[in-house]
């Protein structure tokens, strides 16, 4: 069956996930994890794309991104080459790193840009390694809400300007969003109701 061509567009928003292959590893420590930022940050720059939130975790990595061009697949090929080119050298190691070609949903939806950015952070919580995303510093959510200086990779205006047009009350919006998200998932007992949840907790936007 042939592959699905993605839906690319002028200045489309995506959810892109990229996983290990064969239940791998694609980060192993905390190097691994700046070099992956490193390469996101050169890719965005190269590209045009604007980083809205983002997760590293061992296994896979969540993205949204904005691509004023649509060049969401071109960009994507030579960035994790290069990634997976330094980690396999730096770990002596061969063979395929990334499962085939990475996933990607176009946000398009009103309140799928929400739910994108909420499902990225909250990944970490799902999986135990932290009771709220603020306790992991892989992730976009600790600038999102800081409103202070990063590093140039991450551009929260797009996600904080969908929720309203103050950035402090779009923060302290987002922040009750990752916070009903959060005992939500406590509450969880599958993966579906994970997403309902994360959905449940974003959907007052369309609504508002």
């Amino acid at each position: 069956m042939p592959r699905r061509p993605r839906l690319e567009a002028p200045g489309a928003i995506h959810h892109v996930v990229v996983q290990a292959a064969s239940d791998g590893r694609l980060v192993v420590d905390d190097a691994d994890r700046l070099r992956f930022l490193d390469e996101l940050r050169r890719a965005a720059l190269d590209n045009g794309w604007q980083c809205v939130a983002y997760c590293v975790m061992a296994t896979h990595v969540h993205l949204v991104v904005c691509t004023p061009n649509p060049n969401l697949s071109a960009g994507m090929a030579p960035f994790l080459g290069r990634y997976a080119h330094t980690f396999n050298r730096r770990h002596d190691r061969q063979g395929r790193l990334f499962r085939n070609r990475f996933w990607s949903r176009r946000v398009d939806r009103p309140h799928y840009l929400t739910c994108a950015a909420l499902y990225a952070v909250l990944n970490p919580v799902a999986a135990g390694i932290c009771a709220h995303p603020c306790g992991y510093p892989w992730s976009s959510y600790g600038e999102t809400v800081g409103g202070g200086g990063g590093d140039g990779l991450l551009e929260p205006g797009i996600l904080l300007g969908a929720l309203d047009d103050d950035s402090e009350n779009a923060r302290q919006i987002y922040r009750g969003y990752v916070d009903d998200a959060v005992a939500r998932l406590r509450e969880r007992r599958s993966d579906e109701a994970w997403w309902r949840s994360v959905e449940r907790a974003a959907a007052t936007q369309a609504t508002a």
